[in-house]
């Protein structure tokens, strides 16, 4: 059955374009973000890594693996949660989205953060592969509420996967690989914040890019 994608959402994934990690914003289209020419092994200029584990910090880098260059996340550890996340410009409504695969090691769940104020506050979008799953979560001063959850997914491990997002006001809307996942309402995070990657301590993956664009409501 064929699906009918937002053009914003069809343009995204079919033809992101390619900015470098300290690229300036696009005046036209969303702004993406790649890592093909930072030196492995280091962090990109412009983004900021938090945690609400500060004894496991996690270890982030850019890494080559065959043709793709990805912004990954290497230690798996035990506790709290980990992101790397632009330090601007802080965006409310918005739409965004990776590309991203799950790791080899630790549990097989990551995604994408958004509204990030703190290690503690923010939204996040997270794939589950160990459990086939989808779910939407909030996190306010350290408190997890799922909003929406889908399981039973078909997805294989080793593959690059589509994440994407559009809040406007208090409206959430998901869709991975291009099939829409969660519509919900929730007003808890008014504030701008900041956008990136997530993943829960105890996982490693590779993001291959970050885009990003803020919506005039």
């Amino acid at each position: 059955m064929r699906r009918l994608l937002p053009a914003w959402l069809a343009v995204s994934i079919a033809a992101p374009g390619v900015l470098l990690a300290d690229a300036p914003p696009r005046r036209n289209g969303p702004t993406v973000v790649q890592f093909l020419t930072v030196r492995p092994g280091t962090l990109p200029a412009g983004f900021l890594t938090l945690t609400s584990a500060e004894k496991e910090r996690g270890r982030w880098e850019v890494v080559r693996l065959g043709r793709h260059h990805a912004l990954s996340q290497l230690d798996a550890g035990r506790d709290g949660y980990r992101l790397a996340v632009l330090e601007s410009p802080r965006l409310g409504s918005l739409r965004a989205g990776t590309r991203l695969r799950l790791g080899e090691r630790g549990d097989r769940a990551a995604g994408l953060a958004w509204r990030v104020q703190d290690a503690g506050s923010y939204y996040a979008a997270r794939l589950d592969l160990a459990t086939n799953e989808f779910v939407l979560y909030k996190f306010v001063r350290g408190n997890r509420v799922r909003l929406a959850r889908l399981a039973g997914l078909r997805l294989e491990i080793t593959r690059w996967h589509e994440l994407a997002v559009e809040h406007v006001g208090d409206r959430i809307r998901a869709w991975l690989n291009g099939i829409p996942v969660a519509d919900e309402r929730d007003a808890a995070l008014a504030e701008p914040g900041m956008v990136g990657f997530w993943l829960p301590g105890d996982s490693t993956a590779h993001f291959e890019r970050l885009w990003y664009e803020p919506v005039v409501e």
